[in-house]
């Protein structure tokens, strides 16, 4: 069963401690109050069972005229009752003769009706005397009463100033949290800047803390789209001018030939700008992505097996030949499609910058329970100073005179990072062309 209560942590505290010392004050008020009732009950007997005891002392004294009429001056005349009797049943004295009580004798306490009211009677036998002592029930509630509820009169004056102590407490406690709420409200959206976490409860600092990393995620991410989206614009100004220029050749074309070869160059300009723009939104899907399945067991061989495939009829145009060496099979825990990927992007730059006629080596290896994949050509190489550099995005080595976009690279080594694997780039062991080492870590 479910409270339908708000949920405010100001509202729940104050609900729930308000209730607290209203139950609490009830409780302590009931214990208290009964309490109280059985010991003045408790008190009023043993008043007169001390008033018999101290009659019954007096050796008859009271038994005189002058006694009687003193009798009916005393605190007593108000709420007890006195009868005196001799031994053989003779009633000698009553502190009140308008309101006798019943003649028969019970020896201690007991009770009696009388007129429709009820007494507490005590009886006290002595050698030369009975004495009974009454008391009026009501006159005893009555007193017993009142002495109960002033008994309880501080606690219900203390349960309403707690109560007071209590919502100004929890409300002053709150504050810094109303006051972050009211820092991250008044934000401008583009406003990534930390929360302030001075003066904040330990229970709410941890909270504003992962907020504050939160945040820096946020603005490193949109630093990096805003950068994405500024090279991606500039590096799409190119060839979209580029398709312009030549369709406008193939429109002033006026001879089959002319025409032929404006053709071709257009066909080939929307090829790169169709090959750029995959790159990009290829770029843009693992850079961006949050959230991804959990990886698998991936045969890596199987992966270098469908980059080749998908590559073989580039590697064809330029009589590149592949050879993939792979003595055993190779796992590594990651996503297939996205390790496909990186492959291929390695393997299309690298049969971009062979010569024709050459020839790419794939190998795998496993050594220390790691994987490590590489792909050695036989193009001019990457200078040493340059290696790491051709890692960023539309960066292109000097003296290069291919066409690409300079996202390859990029695009692998997003998904290499992702698989918690790096890549290498260093010089052929045959002494001329590049090769790239892609090192996972072990499955």
């Amino acid at each position: 069963m479910s409270i339908p209560l708000s949920y405010s942590l100001r509202a729940r505290l104050l609900f729930f401690l308000l209730a607290a010392i209203v139950v609490g004050a009830l409780v302590q008020g009931t214990i208290a109050y009964r309490s109280t009732l059985q010991q003045a009950d408790d008190i009023f007997d043993s008043l007169l069972q001390r008033t018999a005891l101290s009659l019954g002392t007096g050796d008859g004294l009271l038994s005189t005229g002058p006694t009687h009429a003193r009798g009916a001056g005393t605190p007593f005349a108000d709420d007890l009752i006195i009868q005196i009797w001799t031994p053989d049943g003779l009633r000698v004295f009553n502190s009140r003769s308008r309101q006798p009580l019943p003649d028969q004798i019970v020896l201690g306490f007991s009770d009696a009706k009388v007129e429709g009211s009820t007494y507490r009677v005590y009886s006290l036998a002595t050698p030369f005397q009975v004495i009974q002592v009454a008391q009026d029930m009501g006159v005893r509630t009555h007193m017993a009463r009142s002495l109960a509820l002033r008994t309880i009169a501080p606690i219900a004056a203390a349960a309403p100033l707690l109560m007071l102590v209590i919502w100004c407490v929890v409300s002053w406690s709150l504050r810094p949290v109303k006051r972050a709420r009211a820092q991250v409200a008044a934000r401008q959206p583009e406003d990534l800047s930390p929360v302030s976490t001075d003066d904040v409860p330990d229970e709410i600092r941890p909270l504003l803390q992962e907020l504050n990393l939160l945040l820096e995620r946020m603005r490193g991410a949109f630093a990096l789209q805003k950068q994405f989206v500024g090279d991606a614009a500039h590096e799409l100004r190119s060839p979209l001018a580029a398709l312009r220029l030549q369709s406008q050749a193939l429109q002033r074309a006026h001879d089959p030939e002319s025409r032929r070869v404006a053709e071709q160059r257009l066909t080939a300009g929307i090829d790169r700008a169709t090959r750029l723009i995959e790159q990009l939104l290829s770029l843009a899907r693992h850079e961006g992505a949050a959230e991804r399945p959990a990886p698998d067991r991936v045969d890596l061989d199987d992966v270098i097996r469908q980059a080749v495939s998908e590559t073989l009829q580039d590697a064809n145009a330029k009589s590149i030949s592949l050879a993939m060496h792979a003595p055993a099979p190779v796992q590594v825990l990651g996503h297939r499609d996205d390790l496909v990927l990186l492959v291929r992007n390695l393997l299309d730059n690298a049969i971009k910058y062979s010569p024709p006629g050459s020839r790419i080596d794939l190998g795998l290896a496993a050594p220390d329970c790691r994987a490590a994949l590489t792909i050695d050509d036989q193009g001019p190489g990457i200078a040493p100073a340059e290696r790491t550099r051709v890692f960023d995005r539309f960066y292109r080595a000097e003296g290069n005179s291919q066409h690409g976009s300079g996202l390859g690279l990029a695009i692998a080594r997003s998904i290499a990072e992702r698989h918690g694997a790096t890549i290498v780039l260093e010089d052929a062991p045959a002494g001329q062309g590049l090769r790239a080492r892609v090192d996972f870590p072990a499955a």
